[in-house]
């Protein structure tokens, strides 16, 4: 399961969800501003949305290019 961490008015994740819904991957998107910060300063990723995919954290564009969508 793909675990999107995002926040309100985050262009960058509304550009994510829209991607993953075209391609038609199951993904479950979380806004939750104390969680996204929570696996954000784990994972040491400065910028939303977080990614979490085959148990790794994954910047956008990290995920976008492990994951070749």
């Amino acid at each position: 399961m793909i675990k999107v961490y995002g926040k309100s008015g985050c262009s960058r994740c509304q550009e994510l969800k829209g991607i993953l819904e075209g391609k038609k991957k199951e993904f479950q998107y979380i806004e939750d501003m104390g969680e996204l910060s929570r696996v954000a300063m784990k994972a040491k990723i400065a910028m939303a949305p977080v990614v979490e995919y085959d148990g790794e954290l994954y910047t956008m564009e990290e995920f976008l290019k492990k994951a070749g969508l």
